[in-house]
């Protein structure tokens, strides 16, 4: 369901997703529509603009499987639109699930279909999500939230996490990961996954040569990495490396490590897919690229 202002790649994102997964099984598992009050609908002034399938106006009450509402600068007008809350209202009843996209939060919340329910929303949305609609339980670090029928991401890439997570939940694993492999997703995120990375958190903070260490480090995680590894690395002396990443970071070299190690477990130990036994293969004490391990 669209309304002028919509994020697009709320929208290209699952709609891709869905269609990758009609491809890679060979047959039509999923019929995708648009709908919105109006024949046409913009992404915004002067933005891309889309013909829509059907307006609520023609709306013949086709069964609906999956209703999905995108977030975007317009959610705050969609949540007011009269029309638009009516119709929503009036079709989720019969929907197996409704399911929104960043501040498309907004735009389910204001019709009560979310009141008492555990929701998220994009992080920078979250505070405002809250306060608007007292009656949600906010959530503002998760990838995606189930709420019985009612299902609710982060914003524009935890659209395609939703998608696959919705796709594996129809028809299985095996096809949710074709479409993962299919759309290049470097790694799938289950709903309890930060919407923030350690990587991006520390890579905010600092400015090369300590950016492209943490760019190593993430990419090497089962290396040895020593302090002294991370000293050469960003050629330095040991002395200096420690003092000047201590006052970038705040906490020692040996602790942004252990971080990146531990997002790293949990995100495969979440994924289902990684035996304990690999997981200890992976993270076994290698030595740091570019050294030689110890006699």
């Amino acid at each position: 369901m669209l309304y002028d202002g919509f994020q697009p790649l709320d929208l290209a994102g699952p709609w891709q997703a869905f269609s990758s997964a009609n491809e890679e099984a060979g047959r039509k598992l999923y019929q995708l529509h648009t709908i919105a009050a109006t024949p046409v609908v913009a992404t915004w002034e002067q933005g891309l603009r889309m013909q829509m399938d059907g307006t609520f106006a023609d709306d013949a009450d086709a069964p609906i499987d999956t209703m999905l509402v995108p977030g975007g600068p317009g959610a705050d007008l969609a949540s007011a639109h009269r029309e638009t809350q009516a119709w929503l209202r009036r079709r989720d009843p019969d929907a197996r699930r409704t399911c929104s996209v960043c501040t498309g939060a907004f735009v389910l919340a204001a019709t009560g279909l979310l009141d008492g329910r555990a929701v998220t929303t994009h992080w920078r949305s979250a505070t405002r999500l809250q306060s608007h609609y007292p009656a949600l339980r906010v959530q503002d670090d998760r990838i995606f939230i189930e709420s019985g029928k009612y299902w609710t991401s982060a914003g524009v890439t935890a659209g395609i996490d939703l998608a696959l997570a919705l796709i594996e939940r129809d028809f299985g694993p095996d096809l949710s990961q074709q479409v993962a492999r299919r759309l290049v997703v470097f790694m799938r995120r289950n709903g309890d996954q930060r919407q923030y990375s350690q990587t991006l958190r520390l890579q905010d903070r600092v400015a090369a040569p300590f950016r492209d260490l943490v760019e190593k480090m993430e990419a090497q995680l089962s290396a040895r990495w020593s302090v002294d590894d991370m000293a050469d690395a960003c050629h330095m002396s040991r002395r200096t490396f420690q003092r000047k990443f201590a006052a970038h970071f705040g906490v020692a070299p040996t602790e942004v490590l252990r971080r990146l190690r531990q997002e790293r477990a949990a995100a495969l130990a979440a994924s289902g897919k990684v035996s304990r036994k690999e997981m200890a293969r992976q993270f076994a004490l290698r030595p740091a690229p570019g050294r030689t391990a110890p006699e």
